[in-house]
């Protein structure tokens, strides 16, 4: 098997599968947020944090894996195309986000406010941390050897993710709020990368 930092021989991907797959990331991420919403109103305090942070987390675990699981990431080719898969459910979300979610009302979105009223200045945020997220997790599966084991790397990341969210939150980094979770995740996941590399070396 070949590691992320290795060349490995040009993979021939069906683009089908590859739109497919996004799409299919994207309608999960939408049903995601929309059980986020509906869950948060009728919540508060410490309870509200704890749901949303679950959410988030297994959020955060089907954007890093699942197009893990579509492709199965042998080498950096499959692993871009990971990547591209996590831009596509991105961008199947933000069609459903402004045709469905922002016309009904789902729920109050801080951001808007700070755009004058507009979604679409961090749009592109949001497509480029889904690539990332996807790009991070696809190369967590190939370096580390869990092709045949994808939801054991996503519980080894969840873990991490939990630890690191502990810590930010206890020595009072962060405050106790599920963005903080989403932090913590996503220094989970980066860390990762390099124990990966050292558990398949060692």
């Amino acid at each position: 098997m070949t590691s992320a930092a290795e060349a490995a021989p040009t993979t021939s991907v069906d683009w089908r599968l590859v739109v497919l797959s996004g799409a299919k990331i994207g309608i999960v991420t939408s049903i995601g947020v929309a059980v986020f919403a509906f869950l948060s109103r009728g919540m508060s305090g410490t309870v509200e944090v704890l749901v949303q942070s679950i959410l988030i987390l297994a959020g955060g675990a089907v954007f890093s894996f699942g197009p893990a699981v579509f492709l199965r990431p042998t080498g950096v080719d499959t692993i871009s195309w990971t990547a591209m898969i996590g831009l596509l459910g991105a961008l199947t979300f933000t069609v459903v986000d402004v045709i469905v979610f922002r016309p009904i009302g789902l729920y109050h979105w801080t951001w808007d406010q700070i755009g004058g009223g507009s979604s679409y200045w961090y749009h592109p945020v949001w497509w480029m941390g889904s690539a990332f997220l996807a790009w991070l997790g696809s190369w967590i599966v190939t370096n580390g050897g869990e092709q045949g084991a994808i939801p054991g790397a996503a519980i080894k990341v969840l873990v991490a993710g939990i630890v690191a969210s502990a810590v930010l939150i206890g020595v009072g980094i962060v405050p106790f709020h599920s963005v903080s979770v989403a932090l913590g995740f996503t220094v989970g996941l980066i860390a990762m990368v390099p124990i990966s590399v050292a558990m398949r070396r060692g």
